[in-house]
């Protein structure tokens, strides 16, 4: 009898270290990397929402885990959150320096947020590393000529708008499409011509 008690409480003590030692977390066990390799799949998906979720978690376990501010700002941007997609981009460049994918994120979220000089010197820098740019492990219908429609529209804002009909020209094969910029119809027409471009 005594020997079988003796069983009954190791048994109990074995069930609750399954419990309390060893059981999930709130993330399911889950480890950052993990969480950032579902946040992808998620944004590759259309998933927004959910990978900035899997992102942010991801940051919550380990600040040190670069990766999830860069997902993060994609995902933020997707979702039309430009400020937060900025922040997340400046995090990420303060820790890796050098990423393309990373400046062509934030010179979108630049424009986004009218931030028009700041967006013209980050889509230039990508476009001079890489003129063929895209986002190519994740979604590669972001691509350089994204980059292109901030310079264009940019410049158009900053009031440089032979710049701007030159990004046009040369980056949407327009050669042909010379409106008067010196005038202002010919400047509405510019206009005119980011915009159908950008919902062409």
């Amino acid at each position: 009898m005594k020997k079988r008690c003796l069983l009954l409480i190791a048994a109990l003590f074995s069930s609750l270290l399954l419990v309390y030692g060893c059981g999930e977390d709130e993330n399911g066990g889950i480890t950052p990397e993990e969480l950032i390799k579902q946040g992808w799949a998620k944004f590759e998906a259309g998933n927004y929402g959910d990978a900035s979720a899997d992102f942010n978690a991801a940051i919550g376990l380990s600040a040190d885990t670069n990766e999830a501010y860069l997902g993060l700002g994609w995902a933020e941007l997707r979702q039309s959150h430009a400020g937060l997609a900025e922040n997340a981009f400046v995090t990420y460049l303060a820790k890796v320096s050098d990423s393309n994918d990373a400046k062509a994120g934030l010179a979108l979220a630049y424009h986004a947020l009218d931030k028009f000089e700041d967006a013209i010197d980050m889509a230039n820098e990508v476009l001079s590393a890489n003129p063929s740019w895209s986002l190519s492990l994740h979604d590669i219908s972001i691509n350089h000529l994204d980059l292109a429609l901030v310079l264009a529209d940019s410049y158009y804002e900053t009031g440089d708008f032979s710049q701007s009909l030159q990004i046009v020209q040369d980056y949407f094969d327009l050669p042909s499409f010379e409106p008067d910029i010196e005038t202002p119809e010919g400047r509405a027409e510019l206009a005119e011509k980011i915009k159908d471009l950008y919902t062409g």
